[in-house]
């Protein structure tokens, strides 16, 4: 497919060597009838072409009024309806990407600075004349040679999805906000060798580094926003390690709240204080 080329409204820089007198730059302004107007070589038609084709056009103009035998031209793109990318959400610099010819998906995602940490494997392309966006499975990680080589083009509208996060409070070693899906950790800092692309309750819990002592274990409590209903989901997690129920599905801006044991919570303080007077006496016999 062709790309649309330059339209009414475009602005542009127009370089004419031969002449300096003109001080070396021109602004250039694309007219409501697709011309634009410059010194010498008059006014040339400018819609649907490309910052190439329209150097030849001026370059033309030129060598017909008999003014240059052999000009030299540039054009540069100062803004362009047709002739930009807009590339928007997880990519670390959402803009309106210059590209005047079809290019390859990997290097419209490097332009923008790549992809962020909540970038979900989903892309979705809008195509100027089509009614639906065109989606595609890119992994930053390790993306496929199909999703590297998708051509964008001119105009185009390029959006990457963002895969989620939940937040996970009470009695946990690292409650927070946690991306869904990306690379899972096993307490430590080293990422496992494959990725995942969902999260379900025990993962989740392995993200904020497992549960504390004092945790209540059998009333766990995810909490869920569906189409502006607050819905509570109860999990007894002694019965989810022993594989007695249903590990469940971690959704978007779910919220998992482990509440603290009354029992344990006793029994830890009742611990911790025996362990001190123990020290103390030792420390006592001691001196």
């Amino acid at each position: 497919m062709a790309h649309a080329g330059l339209a009414a409204g475009d602005q542009l820089d127009v370089h004419m060597y031969d002449f300096p007198e003109l001080g070396g730059i021109i602004h250039a302004h694309v007219d409501t009838d697709g011309t634009i107007h410059l010194p010498y070589a008059g006014t040339i038609d400018a819609r649907g072409k490309s910052p190439e084709e329209l150097q030849i056009a001026i370059g033309d103009a030129l060598k017909t009024k008999g003014i240059v035998k052999d000009p030299n031209v540039t054009v540069e793109i100062v803004s362009a309806v047709n002739m930009t990318v807009q590339v928007m959400g997880e990519v670390r610099q959402p803009r309106a990407l210059p590209v005047f010819a079809p290019m390859p998906m990997s290097y419209v995602i490097s332009q923008v600075g790549g992809t962020t940490s909540l970038a979900s494997h989903q892309v979705t392309i809008l195509r100027n004349g089509d009614e639906s966006p065109k989606s595609i499975e890119y992994d930053a990680n390790a993306p496929s040679s199909a999703a590297l080589t998708t051509l964008v083009l001119p105009g185009d509208v390029v959006t990457v999805s963002s895969r989620g996060v939940f937040f996970i409070a009470g009695e946990v070693n690292r409650p927070g906000i946690f991306p869904i899906g990306g690379y899972m950790t096993g307490g430590g800092s080293t990422p496992a060798a494959s990725p995942v692309q969902v999260m379900t309750l025990l993962g989740a819990l392995t993200q904020a580094g497992g549960i504390t002592p004092i945790a209540a274990r059998s009333q766990m409590r995810i909490l869920r926003t569906q189409n502006g209903k607050r819905e509570e989901i109860q999990v007894d997690e002694v019965k989810l390690y022993k594989g007695q129920v249903a590990d469940p599905l971690i959704m978007p801006n779910d919220i998992i709240w482990i509440p603290s044991s009354y029992i344990r919570t006793v029994t830890n303080n009742l611990f911790g204080t025996v362990i001190s007077s123990l020290t103390a006496g030792v420390q006592v016999k001691q001196f």
